[in-house]
């Protein structure tokens, strides 16, 4: 049974959802939903420095930061899916 959209928003902070994108190179397909009821959407990828880069990045600062934080295990990790809550 799939879950509804109300069910992938938290109370508070945010469930980051990663999904990897088919290609030559690591790229993953990002939603953040976060505890107003928003859910942002976008691409994670890294530079030629290996720095990682969401576009469009989040209007939020905090989900941004924590979104950039778990790049750091998707580069390494490489899996195919990650879904991680973070608090404020």
């Amino acid at each position: 049974m799939p879950s509804s959209s109300s069910e992938l928003h938290p109370v508070s902070g945010a469930r980051f959802v990663c999904e990897r994108v088919a290609g030559p190179s690591l790229a993953y397909a990002v939603a953040i939903h976060t505890a107003g009821g928003v859910t942002h959407r976008a691409e994670l990828r890294w530079d030629a420095d290996g720095q990682a880069e969401a576009a469009p990045p989040c209007p939020d600062p905090w989900a941004q930061a924590e979104l950039l934080k778990l790049a750091r295990v998707l580069k390494h990790s490489q899996q195919q899916r990650l879904t991680r809550w973070r608090g404020p």
